[in-house]
């Protein structure tokens, strides 16, 4: 067995004792009720009948430019018909709808801190990385969109490194955590235009020593990941950042959209 594999095949093992003690802890001192149908859900708030119904229609028509479903049979979302922000994203695939439970299903996970959600996630994300990808043995390799300075000195984590682990150690995808963060300020709070204003050069490449290996020899297709895609400013800024490095593609996977 490689290396590779005899690693993935620990980290199963370890995710399958956690779950076993989560169990056990959810049998004695209760567990969480899901925050869709308020049944007992376990160890995460979601019932398993509620979590196979969380993703967005497959079948569902989406917007070709950010992936949003569509409410009419038109190509675009009004969003990108008025102000097209993805340039630089060659397509967009979100996986939940921001909307009703779903809002504290995120919340839950990031501010909360209920991080069992993180492999939950994970799988998810894999899954549409399964489907996009040219074959199982040739996953595409993923960019994880990085967080805010000081965020993990201060928090101990950050959602999407910890999903990320999740899919290198699990699912043996590859990592390229090239970018880095300079803004500070929370986007949430900024509506559409001052987003685009404030990320024109909120994204940059880490340091050359540290990403030497992908310098050289940039890979032509990545996988963007991120947890919600409100406007769609942050992701372009990333995916614009790629393509300067030298990547062809960039694809982008969000948990959440805002539609």
């Amino acid at each position: 067995m490689s290396k590779k594999n005899l690693k993935i095949k620990s980290a199963f093992v370890l995710l399958k004792v956690l779950d076993f003690f989560r169990h056990l802890q959810a049998f004695f001192l209760g567990g969480e009720n899901c925050l869709c149908c308020g049944r007992p859900g376990g160890i995460i708030p979601v019932c398993k009948n509620c979590l196979k119904n969380l993703c967005v229609k497959s079948e569902a028509l989406r917007c070709s430019v950010c992936g949003k479903e569509l409410v009419s049979e038109m190509e675009l979302c009004s969003s990108c018909r008025n102000e097209r922000v993805l340039f630089s994203v060659d397509s967009a695939f979100p996986l939940f709808s921001y909307r009703l439970w779903k809002k504290g299903l995120l919340f839950a996970w990031k501010t909360e801190e209920k991080r069992v959600l993180s492999p939950v996630f994970a799988s998810f994300v894999f899954n549409k990385i399964a489907e996009i990808s040219p074959s199982p043995e040739n996953l595409l390799p993923v960019v994880p969109v990085p967080p805010r300075p000081g965020k993990i000195r201060r928090k101990g984590w950050d959602q999407i490194e910890e999903l990320c682990h999740f899919l290198h150690s699990l699912y043996g995808i590859e990592l390229y955590p090239v970018l880095q963060r300079l803004t500070r300020f929370q986007q949430k709070k900024l509506n559409r235009s001052h987003r685009l204003e404030q990320l024109k050069n909120s994204f940059i490449l880490k340091p050359c020593k540290k990403i030497r290996k992908f310098l050289e020899a940039p890979p032509k297709t990545v996988v963007l990941v991120d947890d919600v895609m409100t406007t769609g400013t942050t992701i372009e800024a990333c995916a614009a950042e790629l393509k300067r490095a030298g990547v062809e593609k960039v694809i982008a996977v969000t948990l959440f959209v805002v539609d």
